[in-house]
């Protein structure tokens, strides 16, 4: 039984160390010791069986048994011993590999939460981004906002400044240019209020044409170039606000806020100084209204220069330029006019035809330039004797017309009289000379008695005319009148 748990445990010995070659051999060498002192054993037993126990204790006496089992021993001990050492190169390995797996689970751990707080850095990296994003965004949309107002804002302006020139252009006169451009300036600058001034032909004295908004800092209704600085300098001048505290002197901002602010702005065509904007506020008045107001006053210039110009043109066509008296176009556009008005307040009026006596005959004798002397004084004669609402014309050569609105017959006829003294006792220098004086006819007739026409009118004041020249001249005669 022993023999068999012996074989069974060297057989499981050698199977345990057959990873190990030394080992094995070992173990194999054991196993054939342990069967040679078993083989011996049984001998000795069998011995003991045959012979008794005295021969088989002889036997074992003088037998190989105790050096089996040195040897037994030795190798077991050899075995053990190896084993020990492969045990502790196991429990090194064992130990080795266990810290490798528990660094190995640590950084598994560490790892994670190493990544972990990587991906929360990043997280919060991009929060912030987003944040930072998102205000931008914000401050964009609010930007984008305000460009769009902007927009907005500007294209209003520019389509008010634009129907502003459209309207300056259909002005007759500066009154409606300036009448005009408060309106615009009202619509354009809501808060602000100002004068629109115009300097008079001398270039002394701006007066005001026109007057916007509330006024909150006084400025003079008339004022001297050298009160402005603006017309001073010929650009713009700005004061309070954030414009500097020089003022002009013909604004008051005594006792105006800090933020009050002051805008001249001087109107001003080929190097001529027109006139002056100037506006005033209590806030507001950045560059951008001043840009505003400088695009005005520009437009403004402009639209001055060209009523002059028309003015002139008009005057022009409306004067005749040797007597300075209205020509017969101007005749004919308004007697038909003022008979119309007179018709209205039944009033008379009365149309006196003129004509210089022998002027062919002077014209002759003196020359072209001293029958134009003569016409020009005779023109100025007229102009002298009409009061302001009478009319003085040139009616053509040397034939002069003269409308008195609401005038009666006999008051008619002695200022025809009076006109036909004066001219009779007129005369003209010319080359050095005294030349005159010379006689005139006149024709008169009225509305509504004997004519109710223009045309009709000058037709029979003309034949009155006539009728005074073949009656001998240098007389008034009236329409229905003897000679």
């Amino acid at each position: 039984m022993a023999s068999r748990e012996n074989r069974r445990a060297l057989a499981e010995l050698v199977t345990l160390v057959g990873d190990n070659p030394a080992q094995l051999e070992r173990a194999r060498a054991l196993r054939a010791q342990v069967n040679e002192r078993v083989a011996t054993l049984q001998g000795l037993i069998d011995l003991q069986g045959a012979q008794g126990m005295a021969a088989a204790q002889r036997a074992g006496a003088v037998g190989t048994g105790f050096a089996q089992m040195q040897r037994i021993n030795a190798a077991t001990e050899q075995i053990l011993a190896e084993e020990r050492v492969l045990l502790r190169q196991r429990r090194a390995e064992a130990e080795r590999r266990a810290s490798l797996t528990t660094s190995i689970v640590i950084a598994g751990i560490l790892v994670p939460l190493v990544l972990l707080g990587v991906l929360l850095w990043g997280l919060a990296r991009e929060n912030r981004r987003a944040r930072g994003l998102e205000r931008e965004a914000r401050a964009t949309v609010v930007r984008l906002a305000e460009s769009i107002e902007q927009r907005d804002r500007l294209a209003e302006q520019r389509r008010l400044l634009g129907a502003y020139a459209g309207l300056l252009q259909s002005c007759h006169d500066r009154n409606e240019a300036m009448a005009v451009t408060a309106r615009v300036i009202e619509q354009l600058l809501p808060h602000a209020a100002g004068r629109c001034y115009v300097l008079r032909a001398s270039q002394n004295l701006a007066e005001t044409f026109a007057q916007f908004g509330t006024e909150v800092i006084p400025s003079d209704a008339m004022l001297l170039p050298d009160d402005c600085w603006a017309l001073r300098r010929g650009q713009p001048h700005r004061s309070g606000g954030h414009g500097g505290h020089v003022h002009c002197r013909h604004v008051h901002p005594e006792g105006s806020p800090d933020s009050a602010w002051m805008l001249c702005v001087p109107l001003m065509a080929q190097g001529t100084s027109l006139g002056l904007l100037h506006l005033h506020g209590l806030h507001g008045g950045d560059e951008e209204a001043t840009t505003l107001v400088e695009a005005i006053a520009e437009q403004l210039s402009l639209s001055l220069v060209n009523l002059q110009l028309r003015e002139t043109l008009r005057l022009q066509s409306l004067h005749d330029p040797l007597t300075g008296l209205y020509n017969r176009r101007y005749l004919e556009e308004h007697l038909q006019r003022e008979i119309l008005r007179c018709q209205r307040r039944q009033k008379p009026l009365a149309v006196i035809m003129l004509d210089v006596d022998h002027f062919k005959r002077f014209n002759d004798r003196y020359g072209h330039a001293g029958g134009d002397a003569l016409l020009a004084r005779v023109g100025q004669t007229l102009r002298e004797l009409v009061r302001n609402e009478d009319v003085a014309c040139r009616y053509g050569g040397e034939e002069f017309t003269l409308v008195l609105p609401e005038t009666d017959r006999e008051t008619a006829l002695a200022r025809a009289e009076v006109i036909r003294a004066a001219i009779g006792s007129t005369t003209v220098l010319h080359a050095r000379e005294i030349i005159g004086p010379n006689t005139a006819s006149l024709g008169l007739a009225m509305f509504p008695d004997d004519a109710q026409v223009a045309d009709e009118l000058l037709q029979l004041a003309d034949a009155a005319l006539y009728r005074a020249k073949h009656a001998g001249r240098n007389r008034v005669i009236g329409h229905g009148q003897p000679a």
